[in-house]
């Protein structure tokens, strides 16, 4: 048996899946099985796999017959797995060299169920060469480790969190095959990750973030669509995608609640829906020309509950009206434009609130909190008339725990 599995699901990507599975055979660490699940691919991707299966035992071909997904292509790589660590890596990306020799050190002398380890950022174009640095930041973890409940707690909390997608990190072998055992059956992307990671976090007993690891070579804006413009249709796409990952992670936590005991299942499933959220709102934001966004706010509602999406609105007004309070010049180009933006939200937010009887209604405090510091910001900008009942030095006390939130 080997001592590690690695797991790619491949889907009509075939053009750089060579180079990611030499990454792995070419590693100084021998003792490894590479699992390839074949997601139904329609372009060459089988055969590829094979012609290198015939020069290298370690590789393993697993087939769909239709397409289910992500999730489920993970699933079935891990299932299938016979190793005592588990991996996952995405058809696009690689490992550096001699990355598995000092990953499997490090787990020998340090047991845990998960390791986390750094990435090298390699940017495919230009627009992806202006994202590398924030993607490095992101996904470069902070050295730790966390036990038990912490782990749940930290993974999607809004500061001291950490990425939560399922490659460059390694997993203990029977842990990972459990966690995945009890993830759905259901067709899941792009949000399986984060669905995933919450499952995995909630079962784990140790989670290790590696110092000076930068073992994952993530090929940014190769295999994505980093930046392309969206349409109403496929920002509807994201929120309902970004929704069904929220629905089946209550329906685990409804059924696993009585076998793993934690008081903070709430909260937990509400720092992930605002993890969901932000990444809808965000995609609808920078990346759906400004003239569809206020009509596809009617396509995301179907999705997602009007204060989830009010507080997605107003940290965008809170950061507009901040960055126009901090302005050293009020007239310039970017101040004013701060300023129209600041309003703009502010005039969609009203929109979802007074159709919705909110903020009264709302026991959502993510919301509550930002659409409050938002107020602050626009009271003293004077981008609004403070009302007289309302106090002054709220901004002291609240923008430093939110302005950057």
């Amino acid at each position: 048996m080997p001592q590690l599995s690695i797991i790619i699901p491949a889907y009509n990507n075939s053009r750089y899946l060579p180079e990611c599975i030499r990454s792995l055979t070419m590693q100084d660490y021998r003792d490894i099985e590479i699992i390839v699940v074949d997601d139904a691919s329609t372009d060459d991707t089988s055969s590829v796999v094979k012609d290198l299966a015939e020069h290298d035992s370690r590789i393993r071909l697993i087939q769909h017959k239709k397409n289910a997904g992500t999730l489920a292509s993970r699933k079935s790589g891990i299932l299938a797995s016979h190793g005592s660590y588990v991996m996952l890596i995405d058809q696009d990306d690689a490992l550096a060299p001699n990355a598995l020799t000092s990953l499997m050190l490090f787990a020998q002398q340090h047991p845990a169920d998960i390791y986390h380890f750094g990435v090298k950022v390699h940017a495919a174009n230009s627009q992806a060469q202006q994202a590398a640095a924030g993607m490095t930041s992101f996904l470069t973890p902070t050295p730790r480790t966390l036990q038990g409940e912490d782990i749940l707690q930290y993974q999607f909390a809004s500061s001291k969190g950490f990425d939560w997608h399922v490659h460059h990190k390694m997993y203990s072998g029977d842990f990972a095959r459990n966690a995945y055992t009890l993830a759905s059956d259901t067709r899941l992307v792009l949000s399986d990750d984060l669905y995933m990671s919450f499952i995995l976090c909630s079962t784990a007993s140790t989670y290790i973030a590696i110092p000076d690891s930068p073992w994952y070579i993530y090929h940014l804006g190769r295999g994505d669509t980093l930046g392309q413009q969206l349409t109403p249709k496929t920002s509807e796409t994201i929120a309902q995608r970004d929704a069904q990952a929220l629905s089946l992670l209550k329906k685990f936590v409804s059924q696993e609640s009585s076998k793993i005991k934690r008081s903070d299942w709430d909260d937990r499933l509400a720092d992930v829906r605002n993890r969901l959220i932000e990444h809808t709102m965000n995609e609808w934001k920078d990346n759906l020309p400004s003239e569809n966004q206020k009509k596809t706010l009617q396509r995301i509602l179907q999705y997602w509950e009007p204060d989830t999406v009010c507080g997605e609105i107003y940290r965008y007004v809170r950061d507009y009206a901040y960055a126009y309070l901090t302005a050293k010049d009020h007239k310039s180009q970017k101040a004013l434009c701060d300023k129209a933006n600041a309003k703009t939200y502010l005039d969609m937010a009203r929109y979802i609130e007074k159709n919705n009887g909110l903020p009264g209604s709302s026991k959502n405090n993510h919301y509550l909190g930002l659409r409050e510091i938002a107020y602050t910001h626009l009271y003293d900008s004077g981008l609004l008339a403070r009302p007289q009942s309302q106090p002054h030095g709220l901004r002291a006390l609240l923008s430093t725990f939110l302005t950057r939130l």
